[in-house]
């Protein structure tokens, strides 16, 4: 169980640390980024839902039902400022998204109780984890226009408060994070 969790988050993980080498080559710019912002909203969206129907303990279901309030307005302002901007969001070649998001819901709804609150903590922690990490290492050095720029330094925090918060629920159903 923990490596199939660690196994899908570490896909999310390669997957946006491949936005670095994007960034190197010249082939992140605004519209992928777009994508990619809207993407990593859109998968915690869908986990922190399936969250909110499976989670045993009051504390994942708190934090899922945070998660997806939390996002969803993330996403619409990322989607609003896309369209004043005129900017169509363009998925990066080889994008995975989808097919990781899938291993992802695969993997939580085989789980029931409190395994499930444990891989459901655990990709939470490496998912936003692997999102900070390329926010900042990546997608936010690259974005050229001064309001996405801007959009997502404002976010970032939301990101940070939510991993924070998940290895706080973990510690509290005693699951050890590394």
């Amino acid at each position: 169980m923990k490596h199939s969790i660690r196994n899908v988050a570490l896909s999310i993980a390669v997957f946006l640390s491949m936005a670095s080498g994007m960034a190197s080559a010249g082939v992140l710019n605004d519209a992928t980024i777009f994508s990619i912002f809207d993407q990593a909203n859109m998968a915690d969206i869908t986990t922190a839902r399936i969250g909110i129907k499976k989670a045993h303990s009051k504390e994942v279901r708190e934090l899922a039902q945070m998660v997806v309030a939390d996002h969803e307005a993330v996403q619409h302002m990322g989607r609003e400022l896309a369209t004043k901007l005129g900017v169509t969001p363009l998925p990066p070649d080889n994008d995975k998204s989808v097919e990781n998001l899938a291993k992802a819901i695969a993997n939580l709804d085989g789980k029931n109780g409190a395994e499930f609150d444990k891989a459901y903590l655990l990709y939470e922690i490496g998912f936003h984890q692997s999102v900070i990490d390329a926010i900042k290492g990546a997608l936010l050095p690259a974005i050229k226009d001064d309001q996405f720029k801007a959009l997502m330094t404002k976010v970032l925090p939301g990101f940070e408060h939510h991993l924070a918060a998940t290895k706080v629920a973990a510690k509290k159903l005693g699951i050890q994070v590394m």
